[in-house]
């Protein structure tokens, strides 16, 4: 028996609540702005722009539900009532979703100038991990949201770091 009986039942609600918010993140993709096209949205571009591996989405979302698991496993009863910390399951949300290869571009976005789309898939992991701690992704300012997409795309980053980060922007996001 898990030493959290309710660590089960959070994992699902977990599992369900991030692939409703990684819906709704590729939902939001529709007002990317195209630079080749005119500045117009990609969904006006009548091409596909990028499609999604449901089978890597699927992939991180198991490895999420198994590194949550096992913080509370390893962690035991030294954890308190508030804890993990939500900036910690956050940095675990993003740190999973950004390193599998969910977004796929399609070849004519991939050969554009522009690369207007090319950080989509870490875009996609920061909102989900935002919307998690419950901010939305347009209060985190935009020198910050740069930064993570920067260091998520060219920089070693790694789960603990990243919780830090989502635990400091939880603390001073402007509500």
């Amino acid at each position: 028996m898990s030493p959290h009986p309710n660590l089960e039942a959070f994992l699902v609600k977990l599992e369900g609540l991030m692939i409703q918010k990684y819906e709704n993140c590729i939902l939001q993709s529709k007002y990317l702005t195209c630079k080749a096209a005119s500045n117009k949205t990609v969904g006006s571009v009548n091409k596909t722009v990028f499609h999604i591996n449901q089978n890597s989405l699927t992939e991180a979302l198991e490895e999420i539900v198994k590194d949550v698991r096992f913080m509370f496993e390893r962690r035991g009863t030294r954890m308190g009532k508030d804890h993990p910390s939500p900036g910690k399951i956050a940095g675990v949300i993003v740190y999973r979703l950004s390193r599998s290869h969910i977004v796929h571009l399609a070849e004519g976005c991939v050969s554009c100038d522009f690369q207007c789309a090319s950080r989509l898939n870490y875009e996609f992991a920061i909102r989900c991990a935002v919307e998690y701690v419950g901010i939305k992704y347009s209060r985190i300012p935009k020198e910050i949201s740069k930064e993570l997409l920067y260091s998520l795309s060219l920089r070693h980053v790694n789960q603990e770091t990243l919780a830090l980060v989502f635990d400091t922007i939880i603390q001073y996001a402007p509500t």
